[in-house]
């Protein structure tokens, strides 16, 4: 995820967390307690969430992070009877938590055909029984199309934890080997098929879709206490949240989502876009299809299928490229992305100086600044400055200066 370092399942979609949204999924499926495990730090913003929703559950703390056995192992003396195991940050459609949960067998886990290779377990099925799980087998080597999710029932909770902790590997695929050997051992494990809506968090530039998931749903609502001009134009689905300003000559399209006290300012362009809180446009900015995290800063830009994860700056004129002009899918490191538009990838608290660009699928870390007049291509670490060098003429000059009255009598 960097240069992105929010816990992903707290990354703010529309106001809220990620969690938020997913919780709220589950909640409307499922009947039961809930036990969500963070970490130390996450543990105050993940109890917030679950008091929002009014949930009934209990927060376990994984000290470290160990993978995801260990992390279940965290709450083991909460695990008994019939439980359901869920990532915090998959987005999946609610129907299929509940559609697991209502399973007779002893296992069962949800399962999603795709049609090309996506690095995570495998389903080797026969009919609707599961007879084992091969974890990233390369592509090419899988042994079925058929992608196992993480929606997880267990009849027992107890039974689940005694496999978890005789389980051993030198790599972190704990819960899989457990898995594999309720699976040998005779266990009916069923697997359910999925042909919904998944979007796995696991790069930053999916990010992206699941902001266009979110988006998709949202209806018309603009705050009371949202300034809206009467010369701005508003079309399809806007959200505006209370304090939100929007100027003369604003356009936001829809879906669109403008976050608490945002202001989008004269002759600005916003489409398909969640500017979270305190977010400024300035004038004459055009942003398309970005996440925009909290209290960032623009100011004549373009930002093109950006993510930005706040407290962003941007001098005028600088734009974030998003489209190879040879039309390519951008690769962003080693990685293709397998979009053809993806514009920067920003931590928290960098800034693009004036008339600087960056090129598509470029990363900055957190706290780093891109410099006037640079051409950024690749990646900037955190806590680095990127300065264009140049060498400056200066000679003598004799003006003949042209007269400007000449025009003066044209303008009309």
């Amino acid at each position: 995820m960097w240069p992105i370092q929010t816990d992903k399942c707290l990354m703010p979609f529309l106001g809220k967390p990620l969690l938020y949204h997913n919780l709220k999924q589950v909640k409307q499926n499922v009947d039961g307690e809930f036990i969500i495990v963070a970490n130390p730090q996450s543990k105050d913003a993940v109890e917030k969430v679950a008091l929002e929703l009014e949930l009934s559950y209990t927060i376990a703390i994984q000290t470290e992070p160990k993978g995801m056995a260990d992390a279940i192992l965290s709450a083991k003396e909460h695990l008994e009877g019939e439980i359901l195991v869920i990532n915090a940050e998959d987005v999946l459609n609610g129907e299929i938590y509940g559609q697991v949960a209502k399973s007779t067998s002893d296992v069962a886990f949800a399962g999603k055909k795709v049609n090309k290779y996506f690095p995570g377990g495998y389903l080797k099925v026969e009919g609707e029984r599961v007879k084992g799980i091969v974890e990233k087998p390369g592509e090419g080597n899988e042994p079925s199309d058929m992608v196992k999710l993480v929606v997880d029932y267990f009849k027992d909770g107890k039974k689940l934890v005694e496999y978890l902790e005789n389980a051993t590997s030198d790599k972190d695929d704990v819960y899989e080997k457990a898995l594999d050997k309720m699976i040998s051992d005779g266990m009916d494990i069923k697997f359910i098929e999925y042909s919904g809506v998944w979007i796995p968090l696991k790069y930053p530039w999916q990010i992206l879709d699941i902001l266009s998931y979110l988006l998709s749903n949202i209806e018309q609502q603009i705050s009371p206490t949202a300034n809206v001009s009467e010369k701005a134009i508003i079309s399809g689905p806007v959200v505006i949240e209370e304090g939100a300003r929007i100027f003369e000559g604003a356009v936001i399209k829809g879906p669109c989502y403008i976050g608490k006290n945002a202001i989008v300012g004269n002759n600005s362009m916003i489409r398909e876009s969640d500017l979270e809180e305190g977010c400024v446009t300035g004038f004459n900015s055009d942003i398309t299809r970005s996440y925009i995290g909290a209290n960032s800063w623009f100011h004549t830009n373009y930002i093109g299928d950006s993510v930005i994860e706040g407290d962003f700056g941007m001098g005028s004129g600088a734009v974030l490229a998003n489209l190879r002009l040879d039309d390519h899918t951008i690769r962003v490191a080693e990685v293709d992305s397998g979009r053809h538009k993806l514009g920067l990838i920003a931590g928290t608290g960098s800034r693009v100086g004036v008339n600087a660009s960056t090129m598509p699928g470029s990363r900055i870390g957190s706290n780093s600044l891109v410099g006037p007049g640079v051409v950024l291509y690749g990646d900037v670490k955190e806590n680095k400055k990127v300065l264009v060098k140049q060498e400056l003429e200066i000679a003598e000059h004799t003006p003949t200066l042209t007269s400007y009255d000449q025009f003066r009598g044209k303008i009309k």
